[in-house]
């Protein structure tokens, strides 16, 4: 799973100081219409995006998902980022996921919630 860093906690922001509005893993799901051209979703970001979406409400993180279009980096997706402020994170696949949150949990010092939103189904279901 490459980043635009390296090292352990490459592409994470500091965790000493978090955004107001809190943290956001933006995912790009955007397709392109000309089909010779490389795209997050041509690369089964949908699926990326679902992953990580279930794998949050299931810890319960206090994150948000965003699905999102293009964030340039099409030739190198399915493209993730942690906002505002981190790297982007190039390639991942659902298999990566619960190690990406790992590092995220820990890095960011994200704190889990713990109320009855967590055991709500998911919108549109």
């Amino acid at each position: 799973m490459p980043s635009d860093d390296d090292g352990p906690s490459a592409g994470v922001p500091s965790a000493a100081a978090p955004p107001s509005a809190g943290w956001t893993i933006m995912v790009c799901i955007n397709r392109r219409l000309r089909s010779d051209l490389a795209s997050c979703a041509a690369r089964n970001s949908g699926d990326l995006a679902e992953a990580i979406e279930d794998e949050v409400r299931r810890r319960g993180l206090a994150v948000r998902v965003e699905r999102t279009v293009c964030m340039g980096r099409c030739d190198f997706g399915p493209t993730v980022r942690i906002a505002p402020g981190g790297a982007f994170h190039l390639g991942m696949t659902p298999a990566d996921v619960p190690g990406f949150l790992d590092r995220l949990e820990t890095d960011l010092d994200l704190k889990k919630e713990f109320n009855e939103f967590n055991n709500l189904p998911p919108p549109g279901s």
